[in-house]
């Protein structure tokens, strides 16, 4: 006969040891203890500082674990939607293998210039390809010869095209591949209802969608300004 055990107290569906809340103490040791930015990093960081859109900018955090998983995955054939002044571009060319290949798409020839200039004294401008062009026919261009070719898509662009990048994204990345998408937590404001423009209501949408998709494994991080990593699932 089983022992009469108490029934246990009911317990809130919500985890116990949650992320911790980064205030700007935590987040300096963060930096301190963990952030190797190198040289030709840390000079482009510090040009963009300069521009009133430096927010833009991927934080140093954010680019050192781009370039983690680029080693990590060693991908051939990489895309990124979005180049601003190259931060997330050449922590993905340093980091990639010296025979693999990355296509980068900007649509302002200004913050180009400024990518490429880096990426030459680096040493990596070989690896890179650029388009100076909306993403979104330059994507749609390659889906007949290219379709599930690149093993490897970053996605850092306007908000407006935010569904229709992924959707292609999903199409041009092979089976096994990973896509990573850059502010999805945006500042917070998807997670306050106050916040109703139109920028908040598509990254809500692009969360929800990715959720929903059950050709994809994923993980939204909460780092930088939320970083959402999906794998294709191979047998999709």
């Amino acid at each position: 006969m089983l022992p009469n055990f108490p029934k246990p107290l009911p317990v809130e569906d919500k985890p116990v040891n949650r992320t911790v809340n980064v205030d700007d103490r935590l987040y300096q040791y963060l930096v301190d203890v963990s952030v190797r930015e190198n040289d030709f990093l840390k000079a482009l960081r510090r040009e963009t500082a300069q521009y009133h859109m430096a927010r833009m900018q991927l934080s140093p955090e954010v680019g050192q674990l781009l370039a983690l998983l680029v080693k990590l995955q060693a991908p051939q054939k990489l895309l990124e939607i979005g180049v601003f002044t190259g931060y997330s571009t050449l922590s993905m060319a340093m980091a990639m293998p010296k025979n693999a290949r990355l296509v980068a798409i900007e649509k302002k020839q200004m913050w180009l210039d400024i990518a490429t200039r880096y990426l030459e004294q680096a040493g990596v401008m070989d690896r890179v390809t650029t388009y100076c062009d909306k993403a979104l026919p330059v994507m749609q261009s390659f889906l007949t010869a290219e379709r599930e070719s690149f093993d490897f898509i970053f996605i850092d662009a306007d908000k407006q095209n935010l569904l229709a990048y992924y959707q292609l994204g999903k199409q041009l990345l092979r089976p096994g591949g990973c896509l990573l998408i850059d502010n999805t937590l945006w500042w917070g404001n998807v997670a306050d209802e106050a916040f109703t423009d139109k920028d908040t209501r598509i990254v809500r949408e692009l969360n929800k969608t990715i959720y929903e998709d059950t050709d994809v494994e994923l993980s939204l991080i909460p780092i930088g300004d939320g970083l959402t990593l999906v794998r294709k699932k191979i047998d999709s």
